[in-house]
């Protein structure tokens, strides 16, 4: 934790930690395991979004996922990751979806021309995200029915948005976003600004974005525990307790510097630099949610 974020009548509520710890998990605690985060084991979608793909291990990431989406440029992107037809022919989205005000002509007719669905989206009240989301939900609730997703009744307007409001159950769903945090600031924003409304709307949405530098996702309100594999790649990561969505108070086990019932937000402290200590898992209990990101070494990381 960087010491220079904490007033000094506050170090009372930090302990600092060894580098390897035992963290049990609590009873009854929401568990959040980042060993299926990026191995789901049931319903899964992989998001691409139009920022360049750098993470090093795309393809092995790719086979873990079930349903693939491109949002809108987010297909421009994938095209260029390789330099042969023959390599795309391995990588097909399910489905290319948005306003389409991005992705490049030449490129929509490849992947169409391949049995890639275009599903235009034209309505500027949601962002491109958002419809691509909207896609995931409707696709896994219509195959709960024994129903088909039928790409070319969608109506291109809004099509998407008003079939999701028809759904009657949601089921969870693991999801790992790409280019989500890249590229414009305020672009960025929006994608944090989701994951805390979405964790009131949809909270069977389970949202990872992975960045080339960070695994950033929700810690909802109450008691979690972050599970992991034993001393596996994700231990003595750095990673950051991020309040912002609001002020918290913060009961921490398993990190480096843990806290109890401390006071974190924007204005005030914020537990950055931290690192995760706990040799398989962490408890974080907080009384609103907050967001959490872990520095990833992605060729250590179990795919």
């Amino acid at each position: 934790m960087s010491e220079n974020t904490v007033p000094l009548e506050e170090m009372t509520n930090i302990t600092e930690n060894p580098e390897s710890i035992e963290v049990s998990c609590p009873a009854g605690a929401n568990i959040i395991s980042l060993t299926s985060a990026l191995k789901p084991t049931s319903r899964s979608a992989l998001l691409i979004l139009n920022q360049p793909i750098v993470i090093p291990r795309f393809k092995a990431l790719w086979d873990n996922f079930q349903l693939k989406i491109c949002g809108d440029g987010g297909a421009n992107q994938l095209f260029r990751l390789f330099t042969t037809d023959e390599e795309r022919k391995l990588y097909l989205p399910h489905y290319i979806i948005g306003d389409l005000d991005s992705l490049e002509n030449d490129v929509r007719s490849w992947y169409e021309s391949h049995g890639v669905e275009v599903i235009p989206q034209t309505t500027q009240y949601a962002t491109d995200l958002n419809k691509c989301l909207d896609a995931v939900e409707v696709y896994y609730n219509l195959k709960d029915l024994n129903q088909e997703f039928v790409a070319k009744e969608i109506d291109h307007y809004d099509g998407l948005i008003k079939l999701h409001s028809n759904i009657k159950s949601h089921n969870a769903i693991q999801c790992v976003l790409l280019g989500a945090i890249d590229g414009r600031f305020d672009h960025t924003i929006q994608s944090i600004s989701l994951l805390f409304n979405l964790s009131k709307t949809n909270p069977n949405l389970r949202l990872y974005y992975l960045s080339p530098t960070d695994l950033i996702f929700m810690i909802p309100k109450g008691v979690n525990h972050l599970e992991y594999e034993n001393l596996s790649a994700i231990h003595g990561s750095n990673c950051g307790l991020l309040p912002l969505g609001g002020p918290v108070k913060l009961t921490t086990h398993g990190f480096k510097w843990d806290v109890a019932n401390w006071e974190s937000s924007i204005k005030g402290s914020v537990s950055s630099s931290n690192r995760l200590v706990g040799v398989n898992g962490a408890t974080i209990e907080s009384d609103d949610d907050l967001i959490l990101n872990i520095q990833v070494n992605h060729q250590e990381l179990s795919l």
